[in-house]
């Protein structure tokens, strides 16, 4: 369904949980990024694509709404202090839509579809390593909203650019995508190992 090249170790979720704040900290930052990039998207692409403008205020609103519920979680922890730099994983993975010769919106899309596809992953863990608590259930939620976002994007790459051209183009991100996930660092953080 998700279509990723490399599963996250199984022991990943126990390890980021042991430092809940953090991890609760770095995707309070995701989810704020992901709003700010779907109503970036459809400020810049909207007129070409007009159906954008609805989806992407839809997923924009969401996306904050998932950000204040992480808000709510991290009320339960002392305050930390955010990790400085930037998101690696968002940082290396976006340079697969600035390559010449490419439409930039088709990648960016696709892009955009690894990154919820991978959230997806690692949420479903969180969801089963926490089951049955008020976290758990939260991740279970989020599960469900990031597999539809990623199908969404893959969606909209098929649509806008063929479906041949954006499941060739996708397969070629996907192999990038797992090699660059391999390769994070151990940290508390939703898409580091």
């Amino acid at each position: 369904m998700l279509g990723l090249l490399y599963d996250t170790p199984a022991d990943w979720a126990p390890r980021v949980l042991e430092r809940p704040a953090e991890l609760l900290l770095d995707h309070l930052f995701c989810e704020r990024k992901a709003a700010a990039m779907a109503a970036h998207t459809a400020r810049c692409h909207g007129d070409r694509f007009p159906v954008l403008r609805g989806k992407m205020a839809d997923l924009a609103a969401e996306e904050l709404e998932h950000a204040r519920r992480v808000e709510g979680f991290l009320k339960e922890y002392p305050p930390i202090t955010p990790v400085r730099g930037g998101n690696r994983y968002a940082q290396e993975i976006r340079r697969l839509w600035h390559r010449p010769g490419r439409d930039a919106f088709l990648d960016m899309l696709l892009v955009m579809s690894l990154i919820e596809a991978r959230s997806a992953e690692r949420f479903r863990l969180l969801a089963d390593h926490a089951r049955g608590s008020a976290l758990g259930a939260f991740y279970e939620d989020l599960y469900a909203s990031e597999v539809h976002h990623h199908a969404l994007f893959v969606g909209l790459g098929a649509d806008f650019f063929g479906e041949p051209a954006a499941a060739r183009r996708l397969q070629e991100m996907r192999v990038a995508e797992a090699e660059l996930t391999r390769s994070m660092p151990a940290a508390p953080r939703i898409h580091y190992l």
